[in-house]
């Protein structure tokens, strides 16, 4: 039997990447998001529960997200569940967890947000142009990606 295993969720990041390199010199990034749940309250309004995920990603994924993203930043996520288990070595008692391994990550903050992507892109490479400058009827040839 085939399976499947593919998340996407989005919130805000409830603290800074933490970037490190392993022994063989790969990227790890770890990072907490918070992601609200709207539900009746029963009386005729809502109530927000916040969930709150850990995530990791590796390679260019991890050094990229962390030079982009901030803690209180918004970002969808696209990734795996991931299960790990262990004992606990104080208790002796097993304890299990379930993560998200990050693949792909897209911005979702607005126009305006402060530090933005966009706004970071351009003044780090004036030259690289916005979505709005390329002219209807563009070879694809001529796009440079």
């Amino acid at each position: 039997m085939a399976s499947f295993n593919k998340v996407i969720i989005m919130g805000n990041l409830t603290r800074d990447p933490e970037l490190r390199q392993t022994q063989s010199g790969n990227q790890v990034a770890k990072v907490g998001i918070a992601v609200n749940e709207r539900s009746p309250d029963g009386d005729g309004g809502w109530k927000d529960e916040a969930h709150f995920f850990d995530v990791t990603f590796f390679g260019k994924q991890a050094e990229s997200f962390s030079k982009w993203f901030q803690k209180g930043r918004s970002v969808l996520i696209e990734g795996r569940l991931n299960y790990g288990s262990w004992e606990d070595k104080e208790t002796g008692q097993k304890r299990s967890k379930v993560d998200i391994v990050g693949l792909r990550w897209h911005f979702t903050g607005t126009k305006g947000e402060e530090g933005s992507p966009r706004e970071t892109a351009k003044a780090a490479a004036p030259d690289f142009p916005s979505a709005g400058e390329f002219q209807a009827g563009t070879a694809d040839s001529d796009v440079p990606f």
